[in-house]
């Protein structure tokens, strides 16, 4: 039975923070098969292939440097809410 996306998103929001993890693992091996992507979609396959832990140039915030941030914290059935302060 194939589910819609507007069918799977409330259902992997209802998920705990390790559940939502081993949804993410488990759809990115189903991604990675080869017979998911036609032999010509090389955008697809360079996205599976790229190391995005290794080499990555520091990244550029201009001149005013790093914003200033608020902290989050996820709430189960929320979201990210920003934390006061």
């Amino acid at each position: 039975m194939a589910m819609s996306l507007t069918e799977l998103l409330p259902a992997l929001q209802m998920l705990t923070p390790y559940d939502k993890v081993k949804a993410i693992q488990f759809l990115a091996t189903e991604l990675s098969k080869e017979e998911t992507f036609p032999d010509d979609d090389l955008e697809s396959q360079s996205w599976l292939e790229a190391e995005f832990v290794n080499n990555l140039s520091e990244y550029d915030w201009g001149e005013r440097g790093i914003p200033n941030v608020k902290p989050v914290e996820y709430l189960s059935g929320i979201g990210l809410v920003v934390k006061e302060g």
